[in-house]
């Protein structure tokens, strides 16, 4: 299992690819084998091959309900449940109306004897949050922050820290005081860029990107939710199944803040 130490996290980028792109899977990002970033992608084979147990996954955290962040947990969650009885509890976070939503795919996609199946017991805590509300969830301080994606559903973003490290995540998001804000309080900051080309009516483009970092200096920047992959001076552009070592500020090998040197485009290792 890839794990972090006491003094960095480690982020696996599962998925890197934006809704309809055919460049990456869809969104999914899994912080020392143990806290998912949510589940758009296959994230049971995508964390195998990566090296990393799914069972091991204690939290869950969804940004929003658009299918390319969430349509596959219910795979994830009835695997665990029906091919390992014994694996341990899974707490799952996620904008207000959480637990109806994911019952919703359950019965969906696999029939309502399968879904009461999956959800019976305690098997499943359902942690139905919004913009301030912050718990220490399997080790990790977590606190959720609203942004402003599409105007008919709430979309979170979240920052985790650990070892003396944050690391911010934005889901999806447009330009916002709440990205800014998570933006200028965290380490590391995993954030969508889908207007690589131009602007996003509900998204980031790649110009509001660069005035995140302009408005963040000390903050390292790693891009993610891409329709392409191109240089953006400064911040890292992911790819699918990279893992990175966030080290605390200062630490030998930490990343560079942004702005200080050419982006560099990851590659799967």
């Amino acid at each position: 299992m890839t794990t972090g130490t006491d003094r960095e996290l480690r982020l696996t980028t599962l998925g890197t690819g934006s809704a309809f792109t055919a460049i990456g899977h869809n969104a999914a990002a899994c912080v020392d084998g143990r806290l998912l970033l949510d589940c758009g992608g296959p994230v049971q084979s995508l964390m195998a091959r990566a090296g990393m147990d799914p069972l091991g996954l204690e939290t869950v955290l969804l940004s929003h309900f658009h299918a390319d962040h969430t349509f596959h947990l219910p795979i994830l969650l009835a695997g665990r449940r029906l091919d390992h009885p014994a694996s341990p509890p899974i707490t799952v976070v996620g904008p207000p109306g959480t637990a109806t939503y994911v019952e919703s795919l359950l019965r969906l996609g696999f029939g309502d004897r399968i879904a009461t199946l999956v959800l019976a017991g305690d098997g499943i805590r359902f942690l139905e949050w919004s913009d301030g509300d912050a718990a220490r969830l399997g080790g990790y301080e977590v606190e959720a922050v609203g942004v402003t994606h599409a105007p008919d559903l709430t979309a979170l973003a979240f920052r985790v820290e650990r070892a003396g490290v944050s690391l911010g995540y934005s889901g999806d998001t447009a330009w916002c005081d709440g990205i800014r804000a998570l933006a200028r309080r965290s380490d590391y900051l995993l954030v969508e860029c889908t207007g690589m080309d131009g602007p996003e009516a509900t998204h980031l483009c790649r110009d509001e990107v660069l005035q995140l970092m302009a408005e963040a200096p000390r903050t390292r920047f790693i891009l993610t939710h891409l329709t392409r992959r191109a240089p953006v001076p400064g911040a890292l552009v992911a790819a699918d199944g990279v893992t990175l070592p966030l080290r605390r500020p200062g630490d030998p090998g930490a990343q560079p803040p942004s702005g200080t040197k050419q982006a560099a485009s990851a590659e799967r290792q």
